[in-house]
């Protein structure tokens, strides 16, 4: 097993990042998004090779439909809540960093990951503090084809550039703790989602701005409107 302390610290350095808090998060994204990537024998071989705060999401990361670099660091930067750039090259550092600790494990992960997302994910030597690091005062708005790409890793949404939404059937009682817990996840991103209830059921609908749109903070809170359903649609209550 890797020892995680080495392994942090040199996630922390290759990655350039200010503490050590933020370099468990990212190492947490990206080994659950690598995950993703391996069908469930070779999620259950990762977890056993890496330290308990990464091995719980490495066992149940969600479903197994990343197969491409585009797609690892699309699925880091949402959880990071960042840019896919930035995504790009936190994954490619992790990558890096467990290579200087462990050489046998990055040299077995690379050959159980897709030949898509290693040669995608392949380092470019930029440093990933040069790449963009930060959402923009005001976020990119996104073509169809990468609203697409994003929603293939969401659950029951449809939609295009202009805007995306996603139907919930629910018992009535839970469809006003969904509702509010959402409408906390929106404030906490600064963002909005537009509800409209139904006998049954409720519907979500997200864009940016008046001019609608879709932009990345917009599939950010549509991933944890899917955690929120999930919570209470199996019988939890938001917290």
């Amino acid at each position: 097993m890797v020892r995680h302390e080495k392994w942090l610290t040199a996630v922390e350095d290759v990655a350039e990042l200010d503490d050590p808090a933020e370099a468990r998060a990212v190492l947490a994204a990206v080994m659950a998004a690598f995950a993703r990537c391996l069908p469930d024998a070779a999620r259950g071989w990762l977890a056993d090779r890496l330290p308990s705060p990464e091995a719980g999401p490495v066992r149940d990361p969600g479903p197994a439909n990343l197969e491409s670099g585009t797609d690892v660091e699309a699925a880091v930067a949402r959880r990071l809540r960042t840019t896919p750039e930035r995504g790009r090259y936190l994954t490619q550092a992790v990558l890096t960093a467990l290579a200087r600790t462990d050489p046998a494990l990055a040299e077995e992960l690379r050959g159980r990951l897709p030949r898509a997302v290693v040669e995608t994910l392949a380092p470019a030597g930029e440093s990933p503090r040069d790449a963009a690091s930060h959402r923009p005062e005001v976020p990119t708005r996104l073509s169809d084809e990468e609203v697409a790409r994003g929603l293939r890793h969401l659950t029951g949404w449809s939609g295009d550039r202009h805007g995306i939404e996603r139907t919930v059937q629910l018992p009535a009682d839970r469809i006003t703790p969904l509702v509010e817990r959402v409408q906390r996840e929106a404030r906490a991103m600064n963002d909005h989602a537009h509800v409209e209830r139904a006998d049954g059921g409720v519907t979500f609908r997200l864009r940016t701005g008046r001019q609608g749109v879709v932009t990345e903070p917009d599939l950010w809170l549509a991933e944890r409107i899917d955690e929120a359903v999930a919570a209470v649609g199996s019988g939890g209550r938001p917290g």
